[in-house]
C-alpha cells in the first residue's frame, strides 16, 4: 500500500489542506504542536473511523466548525483508492456521516461500519478488526512512540496477551479454550446419551415380552376364527328350520283365519235367519191386520168436500174483513167528533177571520157532534156484534176443515197400506225362500269347519317346536356376537402391541443410536484430552518459540544498529520483555538515558513490525511505515545511525515525525508545517 496524499478540511487545526506523500523517506517537519501528529491521526480517521476508547470525534473535528472531513488516496494493487470519511457536529454531539469509497472512478456511499469493512477486506486484515482494535496496523504501520514505551513498561501479562493477539497466536489459547468449553459440552453429552441408552436391555426385554404377547393374541383370533365359523355353521342351519317353520305357522294362521271366517259366515248366516224369522212373524201379522182393516173401510170423496167447506170459510173470512174495516172507520169518526168538541170547547176567537166565537155558537156544535158520537156508537155496536157472530162461524168451519182434511189423509194411508200389503206378501215369499237357501250355506260351512280341525289337529305342536328352535337361534347369535366382540377386542390388543413393539423398537434404535454416540463421545473426549490440547499446546509453544527467537533476533539487531556499543546489550525474556545488560550488571528500562529508553522502543517497534510482516504475510501493508517522533532524546551520534536503519528496513514509503533538523539530511521528501493563529498551514 502506498499513501499518495490526503486532503483534511477543519480537521483539528487545519482549515483545509492537501498533502502530497511521494515514495521513500516523507519527513514531516515543523516544531511542537504544528499539526504533525494530526496528519497521521488524520490518515488512522480515513482507514478506521472513530473508535471509542481511541479516535472520537470530537478530538478531530476543529472547535467551532459542525462539519470536517477527510479525503485519503491509497494506491494499492495498482488500483487508485478514495477514502472519504465526514464528521459532522449536532445536538446528540460529532459523529461520522456517511463515507464514500472511490476504486479506479467508481464511487460508493457506505456507512461508518460498512466502509471499515470494506478497507479490512482492502487491506487483507482479519475480520475481527470489524469488531476490535486493528493491532496489526498500529503495531506495523503507525505506533506513537509513548504507546510503544508504555508497553515496554506495562505488566507482563498484558503485553504477552497483545503480542499473542498481534501475531494471532491467541487462537491457540482460544482453541484451547473453546476446547474446554467443546469437552464440557461432550461431558454433557455424555450424561444425556448415558440416560437415553440407560435401559436399552431392559427395554430389549420388553420388546421380548410383547412379542411373546402377540403370539398369544395371534393364536386366541384363530381359535376365536374357527369357533365363529363353527357357529356360522350351525347359525345357518337353524335359520333354515325357521324358515320351514315360519312357513308351516303361516298355513296354521291362515287355517285358523279359515276357521275364524267359516265361524263368522256361520253366525252371520244364523243372525241373518233368526232375522228373517221374526221378520217374517211380523209381516205375516202385519199382513193379517191390513187385510181386516182394508175389509171394513169404504173409500168416500173427501176432496168435493174439503173445496167446499174452503170456499165458505173464504167469503166468511172476506165478510168479516169488511166488519173489521167498518169498525175501524166508525171509531175514527167517533175520535174526530171528540176532537172538535175539545177544540171548540177552548176556541175564544176564529183562527181564520180572527173574530170572538159566541157562546152560543160552541153549544151548538158541540150538541152536533154529540149527537154524532151517539149515533156512531150505536152503528158500532152492531158491527161489534156481527164480528162476534162470523168469528164463531169461521172457526166452526175451521174445524171441520181439519176433520175432513184428517178423514182425507187416514184415506191415504189405507190406500198406502193396501199397496203395502203386496209388497210385504211378496217379501214373505222371498225371505222364505232366502231362509231355505241360508240353510243350505250353514250346513255347508260346517261340513269345512269339520274338516280344518282335522288338519289343525295334526301341526297343533309346530308352534311349540319353532319357540324352541328360536331359542336356539338366540342362543348360538349370542354366541357369535361373544365371539365376534372377543375377536374385535383382541385385535385392538393386537393392534396396541403393535404399536407398543413399534414404540419399543424405535425406542431401541434411539437408545442404541444414543449408546453409538456415547461411545463416539466418549472416543472424541479421550482424543480430546489425550492428543488435541496437548497437540494445540505444543503448536503454540512452537509458534511462540519461533515469534521469540525471531522478535529476539530482530530486536538486539535494531538496538545494536542503534547503539553500537558493547557496554548495553538486550534480550527478550519468556513474556516478551526487554531485558538489559550493561557491564554485565541487569538494569531496568528505567534507568536507561532518554536516548537509549527512545532506542530501545525504536528497536523493539522495528522488531515488532518485522515479526508480524513475516508471520501475517497476506497482508497488504507490508511496504509502509509511519514513525512518529523516533528519534526523541537521540544524540547526534544516535541520529546518523538512524538513516542505516531506515535504509535496512527497504520499506516502499516511511513517513516520519519529528522536529529534529539533522533528519532533514537523509529524508527523501520533506513536507514543512507551520502554525499560525491556531491554523496549521503546508509552507
Amino acid at each position: 500500500m502506498k499513501i499518495k496524499r490526503i486532503i483534511l478540511k477543519n480537521i483539528r487545526s487545519y482549515v483545509e489542506e492537501e498533502i502530497k506523500f511521494p515514495d521513500g523517506i516523507t519527513l514531516l517537519s515543523g516544531d511542537i504542536g504544528s499539526g504533525k501528529s494530526t496528519i497521521l491521526l488524520a490518515i488512522d480517521f480515513a482507514l478506521f473511523g472513530i473508535r471509542r476508547g481511541e479516535l472520537s470525534g470530537p478530538a478531530l473535528l476543529r472547535n467551532g466548525c459542525n462539519e470536517g472531513y477527510v479525503n485519503l488516496n491509497l494506491e494499492l494493487n495498482n488500483k487508485d483508492i478514495f477514502i472519504k470519511r465526514t464528521l459532522k457536529k449536532s445536538s446528540l454531539g460529532i459523529n461520522q456521516n456517511a463515507g464514500y469509497l472511490t476504486i479506479d472512478d467508481k464511487t460508493e456511499e457506505l456507512t461508518p461500519i460498512e466502509l471499515k469493512q470494506r478497507i479490512i477486506e482492502i487491506l487483507n486484515y482479519p475480520q475481527e478488526s470489524l469488531t476490535k482494535k486493528s493491532l496489526i496496523y498500529k503495531y506495523t504501520i503507525y505506533t506513537p512512540q509513548e504507546e510503544m514505551k508504555l508497553i515496554l513498561l506495562g505488566e507482563k501479562e498484558n503485553r504477552l496477551e497483545t503480542l499473542r493477539r498481534v501475531f494471532n497466536i491467541d487462537k491457540y489459547k482460544r482453541i484451547r479454550e473453546n476446547s474446554k468449553i467443546i469437552l464440557s459440552e461432550i461431558k454433557q453429552k455424555k450424561k444425556e446419551f448415558l440416560v437415553l441408552s440407560s435401559d436399552l436391555e431392559e427395554t430389549k426385554n420388553k420388546l421380548k415380552d410383547r412379542e411373546i404377547d402377540l403370539s398369544k393374541k395371534v393364536a386366541r383370533i384363530n381359535f376365536d376364527n374357527d369357533r365363529l365359523e363353527e357357529t356360522n355353521l350351525k347359525l345357518k342351519e337353524i335359520k333354515e328350520r325357521i324358515l320351514n317353520f315360519e312357513e308351516n305357522i303361516k298355513n296354521l294362521n291362515n287355517l285358523k283365519k279359515d276357521i275364524e271366517i267359516i265361524n263368522n259366515n256361520i253366525n252371520s248366516k244364523q243372525e241373518i235367519r233368526i232375522k228373517n224369522l221374526n221378520q217374517l212373524k211380523q209381516l205375516i201379522q202385519q199382513t193379517t191386520e191390513l187385510q181386516s182393516l182394508l175389509r171394513n173401510k169404504d173409500l168416500q170423496d173427501f176432496k168435493k168436500k174439503i173445496e167446499e167447506t174452503e170456499k165458505e170459510l173464504e167469503d166468511l173470512e172476506k165478510q168479516l174483513r169488511e166488519i173489521l174495516n167498518n169498525k175501524i172507520s166508525l171509531k175514527s169518526k167517533k175520535q174526530n167528533s171528540e176532537e172538535i168538541k175539545n177544540k171548540i170547547k177552548n176556541l175564544n176567537f176564529c183562527p181564520l177571520c180572527l173574530q170572538e166565537v159566541s157562546h152560543e155558537h160552541k153549544s151548538k156544535i158541540n150538541s152536533t157532534e154529540e149527537e154524532k158520537i151517539t149515533n156512531l156508537e150505536k152503528d158500532l155496536e152492531v158491527f161489534i156484534k156481527k164480528e162476534e157472530e162470523f168469528s164463531i162461524k169461521i172457526k166452526e168451519l175451521k174445524e171441520t176443515l181439519g176433520k175432513l182434511r184428517n178423514l182425507e189423509k187416514d184415506q191415504e194411508i189405507n190406500k198406502i197400506k193396501s199397496k203395502n200389503l203386496k209388497e210385504k206378501e211378496e217379501l214373505v215369499k222371498k225371505l222364505s225362500e232366502e231362509q231355505k237357501e241360508i240353510e243350505k250355506l250353514i250346513d255347508e260351512n260346517l261340513e269345512k269347519k269339520l274338516n280344518i280341525e282335522k288338519d289343525l289337529e295334526l301341526i297343533k305342536n309346530i308352534e311349540e317346536d319353532y319357540k324352541l328352535t328360536k331359542k336356539q337361534l338366540e342362543d348360538i347369535q349370542q354366541e357369535q356376537k361373544n365371539l365376534e366382540l372377543s375377536i374385535v377386542v383382541t385385535k385392538k390388543e393386537q393392534e396396541q402391541i403393535y404399536s407398543d413393539l413399534k414404540s419399543l423398537e424405535e425406542n431401541i434404535i434411539k437408545k442404541e443410536q444414543a449408546k453409538q454416540k456415547l461411545d463416539y463421545f466418549n472416543n472424541l473426549q479421550d482424543w480430546f484430552e489425550k492428543f488435541f490440547i496437548s497437540i494445540i499446546e505444543l503448536m503454540e509453544k512452537k509458534v511462540m518459540l519461533k515469534v521469540h527467537t525471531d522478535f529476539n533476533s530482530l530486536f538486539q539487531n535494531w538496538f545494536s544498529m542503534l547503539i553500537n556499543t558493547e557496554d548495553i546489550k538486550v534480550r527478550l525474556d519468556e513474556e516478551f520483555t526487554p531485558l538489559i545488560e550493561q557491564n554485565n550488571h541487569d538494569i531496568e528500562y528505567e534507568n536507561l538515558s532518554g536516548g537509549e529508553k527512545t532506542a530501545c522502543a525504536l528497536a523493539y517497534r522495528l522488531a515488532l513490525n518485522q515479526v508480524i510482516n513475516l508471520l501475517v504475510s497476506h497482508v497488504n501493508t507490508k511496504d509502509i511505515i509511519i514513525l512518529d517522533e523516533p528519534t526523541d532524546g537521540f544524540s547526534t551520534e544516535q541520529l546518523d545511525k538512524l538513516r542505516p536503519v531506515l535504509e535496512e528496513l527497504n520499506m516502499k514509503q516511511i513517513i516520519l515525525v519529528s522536529h529534529e533538523s539533522k533528519i532533514e539530511t537523509y529524508a527523501d521528501n520533506i513536507i514543512r508545517i507551520q502554525k499560525q493563529g491556531h491554523i496549521s498551514k503546508i509552507i
